[in-house]
């Protein structure tokens, strides 16, 4: 999933001085355009364009990317432009929050990751099935589970049942859904952090990054 950044700020600054203090931070990147700058050792690229009083960061995450590194560098350009950080979805976010909802993406991209090898290993359906238990446990009273197709947890709720979704928001998600089914929702909250503790600890050779 890719994540978007806006830097909310009065005074925009330039792209060659946002590059200037790249390189005396000593992060590698490249010119792609006159606005834009990519990263080279981070999945970041910033397009900054005063003329239109935007500056913006859009962040790929991958299994490896080391977030503290890339959470700090942002919030340091912040503070040379002088601006909020608004996350994409989310409004406007700290330190603290950017890292934790990157480090669940991550998690979750690692858990893919795992379940792929397990495939190759022909322990899949163990892994899964210790996995639910695991979620079980997180969400005793819920139907909490792995779905592969998406590679993410989610709960199954039934359309139009005061314990599940309503048919309006159902319809949000699938615009043929119809009172009775059951979605796969995404769970809120970071479970995926939880799960990928519990996966790494108890089966490490697939852990591996």
């Amino acid at each position: 999933m890719a994540y978007t950044l806006t830097f909310l700020t009065k005074q925009v600054p330039e792209a060659d001085v946002v590059a200037e203090w790249l390189t005396q931070q000593g992060e590698p990147f490249e010119r792609a355009g006159p606005q834009a700058l990519n990263l080279r050792a981070l999945p970041i690229r910033f397009l900054v364009n005063p003329a239109d009083d935007s500056m913006i960061g859009q962040i790929d995450v991958n299994p490896t990317v080391p977030l503290s590194r890339l959470v700090n560098l942002v919030f340091k350009l912040s503070m040379v432009a002088g601006a909020d950080v608004k996350l994409a979805g989310h409004g406007e976010v700290t330190r603290a929050d950017l890292w934790i909802r990157l480090a669940d993406e991550q998690d979750r991209l690692r858990i893919v990751e795992a379940v792929t090898k397990a495939e190759q290993h022909g322990k899949r359906e163990e892994l899964l099935s210790r996995l639910w238990t695991i979620l079980h446990s997180f969400f005793p009273e819920r139907d909490v589970r792995w779905e592969l197709g998406r590679g993410m947890v989610v709960e199954m709720l039934e359309v139009d049942d005061p314990a599940g979704i309503s048919l309006d928001e159902a319809r949000w998600h699938d615009a043929e859904a119809t009172s009775g089914d059951v979605l796969p929702m995404p769970v809120q909250g970071y479970v995926h952090i939880l799960a990928w503790r519990w996966l790494s600890a108890a089966y490490p050779a697939l852990a591996e990054l």
